[in-house]
């Protein structure tokens, strides 16, 4: 009896421990999807039309996928479409606050769109969420840049 007690307490500790090193919902399920694969493919090639297209059709089916909305709009903040990118970096952090990579993109929509103020609240945002991470970094290197520092 002593033995299983001891065991259901290590695995209550290793559960409890696997949850404390778990930060957010896991978005890397859609790595596995091609057709996901061949638009972020077309976002680093900079060919954006063909990517909103092909996330859209994505979104269908997932609707609520911050990493979705953070890329579709990603797309159109680099296609200047800043109306409608904003609407789409806004529906991905109503569904996930704490998504650091829109965070991080809608900071630099911000910058574009002259809104320091904004972004520098991202910046903090992202400070606060994950210290000095690579959106961090990203982010106050923009902020820096367009301030001319």
């Amino acid at each position: 009896m002593a033995v299983w007690r001891s065991v259901l307490v290590l695995l209550a500790g290793l559960t409890m421990a696997a949850h404390a090193f778990a930060v957010g919902p896991d978005y890397t399920v859609l790595d596995e999807d091609a057709d996901y694969r061949q638009a972020r493919r077309w976002i680093e090639e900079k060919n954006y039309a063909p990517a909103i297209e092909k996330l859209m059709v994505l979104l269908i089916t997932k609707p609520d996928s911050p990493v979705l909305l953070n890329w579709i709009a990603f797309s159109h903040r680099k296609l200047k479409n800043y109306p409608v990118s904003k609407q789409y970096y806004d529906a991905a952090l109503r569904y996930d606050p704490t998504f650091m990579p829109a965070l991080e993109y809608q900071g630099e929509w911000f910058i574009e769109t002259g809104d320091m103020a904004s972004a520098k609240a991202n910046l903090a945002r992202l400070t606060q969420l994950c210290g000095r991470c690579h959106e961090w970094q990203d982010l106050n290197q923009a902020i820096e840049k367009a301030e001319g520092r």
